[in-house]
């Protein structure tokens, strides 16, 4: 699962799944752009180089006792709350799903460097990258902030990629909002701005990078999807997931299959990551109580770690997967097959 060289882009990339998905794509050997409403308090590669083969880095840095894998019917610790949704506010019902984001925010400050990597801090567009260019040739991932429910912003994200690296390999769509509201309780903007940062935005993604994908020899595009596309949450004392979320979700896999068969010929595959029960953001606000019903509904009986959702997407980004497209993969702990 290499991935050395190849410059991949993930969105929703500042907090969650998403920071442990640049993370993961780094520590293979990835040059790696990532998008979001704002950047991350303290990356881990800030001021040094990480060494490419190291594992992963989790979001929220190092695991202390409240970030056991759960055993015992506990869980994980809890990431911190990532960006809002479209027009949202942090802390708001447009809390992060995946450590995604949509709309609001501030740019992070930034700096300007070559495609020969980064000395010191530089500036990529309106982007900040940390780290120092070192043996291995790489500073750390780069920022560049990006509203996912925003045309002009997709392209102003695009320009980043373009600017720095002069290609992109790999797109990750993994940012992502909820409404936390049922069918009748669901308002017209709650369904707008879900449906645009969870469905639009990927779509909008797609389009946007299709001509530097088409040029890549090794195009690849991983959805982060949900298993609640696929079924039902279950019911009380666990709050329902929103309506619009997993009608968003289930669009995203259609559009996962559809793209796949559709940019074969271009030799771009995509595919999607369906991640179970994780201790995002977004499950922040639950209670251990209205959490619990989810967690034993899998039968490895536990939240699942970031880490394992990088790997997923690592592998299906990478040349191992080459002959792997149109899959809707579950990261669940046997979730959806129970």
């Amino acid at each position: 699962m290499e991935l050395d060289g190849l410059v991949a882009a993930v969105t929703g990339g500042a907090s969650g799944l998403g920071a442990a998905i640049v993370d993961g794509l780094y520590a293979r050997g990835a040059h790696v752009v990532y998008g979001d409403l704002r950047d991350r308090p303290d990356p881990p590669w800030a001021g040094r180089d990480r060494d490419p083969g190291a594992g992963p880095v989790e979001a929220g840095g190092d695991r202390g006792a409240g970030a056991d894998r759960g055993g015992a019917g506990g869980f994980p610790g809890r990431d911190e709350v990532g960006g809002s949704g479209c027009g949202g506010t942090a802390g708001s019902s447009g809390r992060d799903e995946a450590g995604g984001s949509g709309r609001g925010g501030t740019a992070g400050s930034s700096g300007r460097a070559g495609a020969g990597g980064v000395s010191g801090r530089g500036e990529v567009g309106g982007s900040r990258c940390g780290g120092t260019a070192g043996g291995s040739g790489r500073g750390g991932p780069v920022y560049q902030r990006l509203d996912v429910c925003d045309r002009g912003s997709w392209e102003l994200f695009a320009e980043a990629v373009r600017d720095r690296y002069g290609r992109l390999d790999i797109l990750v769509n993994n940012a992502g909002v909820s409404a936390r509201k049922g069918l009748l309780e669901t308002g017209d903007d709650d369904w707008e701005r879900v449906l645009r940062t969870n469905l639009w935005g990927p779509w909008t993604g797609i389009r946007t990078f299709a001509e530097e994908l088409t040029a890549s020899p090794h195009a690849s595009v991983v959805n982060i999807g949900s298993i609640y596309g696929q079924v039902p949450p279950p019911g009380p004392p666990s709050p329902p997931s929103s309506v619009a979320y997993q009608v968003s979700k289930a669009g995203l896999h259609m559009l996962t299959r559809t793209a796949a068969v559709e940019l074969a010929d271009r030799g771009i595959r995509v595919n999607s990551v369906l991640p179970g029960v994780f201790v995002t953001p977004l499950l922040q606000e639950l209670s251990d109580e209205q959490l619990r019903p989810r967690v034993q509904r899998a039968p490895m009986g536990r939240a699942g770690d970031p880490a394992d959702v990088a790997a997923a997407v690592a592998y299906l980004a990478s040349p191992a997967a080459a002959f792997v497209t149109g899959v809707l993969l579950p990261v669940d702990g046997g979730y959806t097959a129970s």
